[in-house]
């Protein structure tokens, strides 16, 4: 907050007098809704980032220093028209509330010599951040057990609730499996690797049941979206392979800043995400339950220490 007022502060008059200075006189924290909780901000489809908040009211004073009483109130009307005329700015640097005070008459300070004119300006001030809230991964797949009478017996039922989002990491790689009816318009991921990213292929796939025979294999990304995109595709059962799995994440452009989750090795230092992702446009059309696109990876698990988040979403 006192970085953004220091800005508003007059050039220094010429010695002895002393330069003008910005500081606060009073400070009391209020409340930003629940918790300092302002929302949600996502990364596509991934609502990972807590947006948070943290308000000061407070009394800030502004001093101000000139060789003549007229001067030193020059330099304050001065000082509040600017801080009135960028109103707009300033609300959105967090200054919710911001009016003048009170502002006593310059008076004379033998000891520098020099006038000095002072003015408080009551501040609402709201400090904005991020938080995962210690999040240390998305909820990509919840398993569910089923225990008629006896824990663990040989009756006992095992099944995993996903979505259109998996997780891959060094203990497993499930394929990403979307049947329709559904209509894909775009392919999101958030990956971490401490080290270099994996080494296998990615494969993507769109293909439908009871197909004969293997799939089409094409030579570039761009010809495999022509086949298989749009109401109409000219194939439905089509193929094509990223060589590794940088050349796969090399496919998405950014989606917004790095998210921060638990660390993989649980050191004191947070994992930094980066978002990124690929729009398919015209969106790739499953009109029935027996269609399906899947994203697969050459192993059962990634071949070095990292997490990939996969999601798609709708066009």
């Amino acid at each position: 907050m006192l970085d953004v007022l220091d800005d508003y502060l007059p050039p220094p008059p010429a010695p002895p007098l002393p330069p003008p200075s910005v500081s606060v006189s009073s400070v009391t924290e209020r409340a930003v809704g629940l918790g300092n909780r302002r929302g949600t901000e996502t990364r596509g489809p991934f609502a990972v980032v807590e947006l948070k908040g943290i308000r000061v009211d407070v009394l800030v004073r502004f001093q101000l220093w000139a060789a003549g009483p007229a001067q030193a109130e020059t330099a304050i009307t001065n000082l509040n028209a600017q801080l009135m005329a960028d109103r707009d700015s300033l609300w959105v640097a967090g200054f919710l509330r911001l009016a003048l005070e009170a502002a006593a008459p310059a008076d004379f300070v033998p000891a520098v010599p020099g006038w000095r004119k002072q003015a408080d300006y009551r501040v609402l001030y709201e400090y904005r951040y991020q938080d995962t809230d210690g999040a240390e991964s998305l909820i990509a797949r919840v398993p569910i057990h089923s225990d008629p009478e006896v824990p663990n017996s040989l009756q006992r039922e095992t099944t995993v609730v996903t979505d259109e989002m998996l997780r891959w990491d060094d203990e497993a790689a499930p394929a990403l499996v979307v049947r329709g009816r559904f209509s894909l318009g775009g392919i999101w991921t958030l990956a971490f690797f401490p080290g270099p990213a994996a080494s296998g292929a990615v494969t993507l796939t769109r293909t439908f049941d009871g197909a004969g025979g293997p799939p089409t294999v094409y030579p570039t990304l761009a010809a495999f979206l022509v086949a298989v995109a749009g109401p109409d595709p000219a194939d439905r059962h089509a193929q094509f392979t990223f060589a590794s799995m940088a050349d796969f994440l090399a496919a998405f452009g950014p989606a917004g800043g790095p998210v921060t989750l638990g660390d993989w090795d649980q050191d004191a230092v947070p994992d930094s995400y980066q978002s990124r992702t690929f729009a398919v446009a015209p969106a790739i059309q499953l009109p029935s339950a027996a269609d399906r696109f899947e994203i697969t990876y050459q192993g059962a698990a990634l071949d070095q220490v990292g997490v990939v988040y996969l999601r798609v979403t709708q066009g």
